[in-house]
This record gives C-alpha cells, structure tokens and sequence, in this order.
C-alpha cells in the first residue's frame, strides 16, 4: 500500500487500514497486540478506526509488535504524517527550498516543513537525538509560527533533521538562512519619524 493513494480519504484512513492488515498478517488479535506492544486495547482500536492516530513512539511500538518490514515503517510514519498535516489544515503555500527569496519565505520554508512532518513532539526537538543541538521549546514556537528564524546553524540542521527534510534540500536552507543573517532586520520608525510623516 502507497502512502500516495486515497486523497479523499479522512486524515488516518491509510495508517488504519496498514496497521489493520500488518496485525492481521502477523495473526495477530487487538488484544494480543496491544499486549506485545504494551498499549491498551483503546489505542489499537483507535489507531485501526482511523479516529486518531498514534504517536511516534506507540506507533513503532505496534510496528514492532507486528514485525513489520522497513519499507511498512516508512509508509506507516508517513501516513501519520500526512494524516495530521491533513487533520490540522494548516499546510502553507511555501516556495521551493531553491527558491527562497528573503526572510519571510525562509520562515515560510520551515513552518511548512514542521506541518508537512505531521508536526513532531517539541521533545523531539529540545531532547534530540545524540550529535544535535536542542532547540529552546520557546524557539520552536516562533519558528514553527513564522516569528523568528533559528539562532544557529546548528539550531537549523536540529529543526531540519528532526523534520525529515531531504539532505538536496537541505543546502539550499542553510544557504537561505545564511543570506538572511547577513540582511539587518528594518528597524521600527521611531516617534520622531512618525510625527514628520503626519
């Protein structure tokens, strides 16, 4: 199953219907799943009606109680993803990574990237796994809403990786954000300004 079939479909629809055939090749119940995964029997009937979907972490729980193959893995985290992208609404309208022009389109780049990832945990990011730099959850939030760009380049490959963007892709942000460090913010008009202009 392709993670790139049924668009009309509500948000989870794929992820249920994988996750019900991998138990079901595994011979496996809804309750001896839950079991070997360590969840309640909720949270398989959830995952598999579609209602809501799993986290991260249960949902590799189900995939390893099920031993599922990689590439089932992969289609699964990205049915997720594109499932709470769907159920959020909140995809933008974000140029190409090599086509960023300017500040507000870089911020427009990363916000879009976070949504497209299915919006991962704020632990992702301020616990990242070995060799990244965390991001304060404050920066998160003005990155993820378009107020401010990250601190650091290391920041950045942080917010990158944890959002899955394409190492190609990657460049073309770091060399967007480097051009934006590099222009100064306008400067707010100051009082004496604005009486002039009246």
């Amino acid at each position: 199953m392709s993670p790139s079939s049924g668009t009309t479909r509500p948000p989870y629809a794929g992820l249920a219907a994988q996750l019900t055939t991998l138990r079901k090749e595994a011979g496996l119940s809804q309750r001896a799943l839950a079991s070997a995964a360590a969840v309640s029997r909720g949270t398989v009937q959830n995952a598999e009606s579609g209602t809501c979907a799993p986290s991260s972490a249960v949902l590799d729980a189900l995939l390893d109680a099920c031993g599922a193959p990689d590439h089932a893995r992969r289609d699964a985290h990205e049915f997720r993803n594109r499932g709470r992208t769907a159920a959020r609404g909140r995809r933008l309208h974000a140029p190409s990574a090599k086509l960023i022009y300017g500040r507000g389109a870089l911020a427009a780049v990363l916000a879009d990237a976070y949504e497209q990832a299915g919006a991962p945990s704020p632990s992702a990011f301020t616990r990242p796994a070995m060799g990244l730099t965390p991001i304060p959850r404050t920066t998160l939030y003005n990155i993820v809403n378009r107020r401010r760009l990250p601190a650091s380049s290391e920041q950045l490959e942080t917010f990158l990786a944890v959002c899955g963007v394409r190492r190609s892709d990657r460049a073309h942000i770091h060399n967007a954000w480097l051009q934006a460090r590099n222009f100064p913010r306008p400067k707010p008009p100051t009082y004496g300004a604005l009486q002039r202009r009246r």
